[in-house]
């Protein structure tokens, strides 16, 4: 149940992040929701041990904390925004892509 509110939680930052920005420039929020799908990636990813291999110095003594207070459901939580934002772009702007 935890993972599961992580997840919905993770999700929802981003949307109210993605809403808010696109409200304050006066953008459509389809034009930015693939940006925040990245940086939401980019900003769990540092803190996640699945991602040590992006890490320029892992330390094995900080692992274990890292994993305790991030885990990996937000890092999945951004791959999915990411992933439908990808797919919402694309089914929007089909006829630039084709």
């Amino acid at each position: 149940m935890v993972k599961l509110i992580t997840f919905l939680t993770t999700i929802t930052i981003l949307l109210l992040l993605n809403i808010g920005v696109s409200y304050v420039f006066q953008i459509q929020i389809i034009d930015i929701a693939f940006a925040f799908g990245l940086l939401g990636i980019l900003i769990t990813a540092p803190n996640n041990p699945l991602s040590d291999a992006f890490n320029a110095n892992p330390f094995i003594e900080v692992e274990g904390e890292r994993h305790a207070k991030f885990g990996k459901i937000p890092l999945f939580a951004a791959g999915t925004y990411f992933l439908v934002a990808s797919v919402a772009t694309f089914i929007h702007y089909q006829s630039y892509f084709i």
